[in-house]
């Protein structure tokens, strides 16, 4: 395994551990405004898409995932707008299992054709520069919201 591939596992490894033990129920609150976790994990999974599709590859997530992730439109507070978390968490796992496989069978010349995805090109010029943006600092960042959105809920940490 590569080292995109094994931070990729522990990513989502991560994931899993701190939305544990979120209940279902909970999962659009917005203490202080925060992107809640149902919007997140929905966004994660659909970035990971994104990443599939620039290394070649289809996507998992359902079709309509995509405009509930747009970072352009308010996240709604209504439970019933996003899937169960269940489906939340076992389609996050798929889509980065699925662009991982997609990432490793990638050839060092592949991964270095420029990526077209339309933003960030400038500054993540390759599909090697986007897909590992995508795949491992994104869902980084966003995983760190959902880490103090825990601690705003009254979670305490978990190490």
């Amino acid at each position: 395994m590569n080292a995109v591939c094994s931070n990729i596992a522990a990513t989502i490894g991560y994931a899993k551990t701190i939305i544990a033990d979120v209940d279902d129920a909970s999962m659009t609150e917005q203490p202080l405004g925060m992107n809640h976790p149902a919007w997140i994990l929905l966004h994660l999974a659909t970035a990971a898409d994104y990443a599939a599709k620039l290394l070649g590859g289809d996507g998992v997530c359902p079709s309509d995932w995509n405009e509930k992730a747009d970072t352009k439109k308010p996240l709604s507070k209504n439970r019933a707008d996003y899937p169960a978390k269940d489906v939340l968490v076992a389609t996050l796992e798929a889509a980065y299992k699925n662009a991982s496989e997609l990432y490793a069978k990638m050839t060092p010349e592949s991964l270095q054709a420029p990526q077209k995805l339309g933003f960030f090109e400038t500054e993540l010029p390759t599909v090697d520069d986007m897909s590992t943006f995508l795949l491992v600092s994104h869902a980084n960042l966003h995983l760190g919201q959902l880490s103090a959105w825990r601690r705003a809920t009254g979670k305490g940490p978990l190490f």
